[in-house]
């Protein structure tokens, strides 16, 4: 009995001593070490996308094609009704390869550049013609060629607000790419800009206003622009819109599969230094512009790879002969060109492979 007392006894000490010397060794850890330190709040930044939009194209290589009209050219008249002479062109097509890049280069929550780059022709194929008239032989023998390099900055300023800017460097011409007179076009870029502030309004629209410095008109000049890219919300249908430059109504069929109707107002302003002899100044200019009122089909071929194909009416807006780099507003007279040139408006078609954004 004795001995169960003084082995009981001896079992208490030991434990109690043990615990003194755990206690002691919990008290020299700093557990402050271990504990999740609450740092500052992240700031959140909105972006670019919109649930359900189209996939943007990195790269595109497409082939343009419109059918037949007539070209009529009045020659050096204060007004196209009293035509003093004019010569007529029948063409059969115009036709031309379309090539356009698009790479992002800074791509982070705080800043999105993209890189960019276009190569159009368009190839004029006559039944008919004037070989004696300097306009409607260029168009014949040269074509017309447009080249351009841009960028475009989209910069989030919250979790709402947004400022998008880009600019666009230009190379129009009555040129080949072995033109040995290529210099003197690329010597004398178009450039294009335009700013937004715009806002997220939730995941599936997005909503901005701008002003732009563009030559889609064919002549410089300065339109307000706005940007409404809209999911409805049984995703089905949605718009996409850089009014008044191209505005589309999307249904979606499936995620690999879309239909867009809308029309897209295409333009530039083009050197035709070919012209250029005793009877012409050296430093005329063919502003072309044109509405295209369209319906595309877009689909997933493979992976990334997407197939667009579009159809559609080309009305002329534009395609006199300017003297300088006049300003003119949309809507302004139709007085004042050194030559007037009249298309009717033919059925036109384009078909491109593309490899768009993940």
């Amino acid at each position: 009995m004795n001995k169960l007392l003084f082995l009981l006894t001896l079992s208490i000490f030991v434990f109690s001593a043990n615990a003194q010397q755990d206690s002691s060794a919990e008290e020299m850890i700093d557990f402050s070490q271990f504990e999740v330190v609450e740092s500052s709040p992240t700031r959140r930044y909105t972006t670019n996308k919109v649930l359900g939009l189209s996939p943007t194209k990195l790269i595109s290589i497409g082939y343009d094609y419109a059918g037949a009209h007539t070209l009529t050219n009045y020659l050096g008249d204060s007004t196209p009704t009293l035509p003093a002479g004019k010569d007529q062109a029948e063409i059969n097509s115009t036709s031309g390869l379309r090539i356009i890049a698009n790479y992002p280069i800074i791509s982070n929550t705080k800043w999105l550049v993209n890189l960019g780059g276009t190569f159009w022709r368009s190839n004029y194929n006559m039944k008919t013609y004037d070989a004696n008239n300097s306009m409607i032989n260029s168009l014949k023998e040269n074509g017309l060629t447009t080249a351009s390099l841009s960028t475009v900055i989209f910069k989030p300023l919250n979790e709402k607000f947004f400022i998008l800017g880009f600019a666009i460097s230009e190379f129009s011409g009555d040129f080949k790419l072995n033109s040995p007179d290529l210099g003197q076009y690329l010597g004398q870029p178009k450039i294009s800009a335009a700013a937004f502030l715009g806002k997220k309004r939730n995941d599936r629209s997005l909503l901005a206003f701008g002003l732009s410095r563009t030559y889609r008109p064919g002549a410089l000049g300065m339109i307000p622009l706005i940007m409404f890219n809209h999911t409805f919300e049984n995703k089905k249908w949605g718009i996409e819109s850089f009014f008044p430059a191209r505005a589309a109504v999307r249904r979606t069929i499936n995620s690999r599969n879309m239909l867009f109707f809308g029309y897209e107002l295409e333009g530039t302003s083009y050197g035709v230094f070919n012209l250029n002899n005793t009877a012409y100044p050296n430093n005329l200019e063919l502003r072309r512009s044109e509405l295209r009122p369209r319906i595309t089909y877009e689909c997933s071929l493979v992976g990334f790879i997407w197939l667009s194909v579009q159809a559609g009416y080309r009305i002329n807006y534009n395609f006199n002969v300017d003297e300088g780099d006049k300003f003119r507003f949309i809507g302004s007279p139709d007085t004042g060109y050194h030559q007037y040139n009249v298309l009717t408006n033919p059925l036109y078609f384009q078909v491109s492979l593309n490899l768009v954004s993940p």
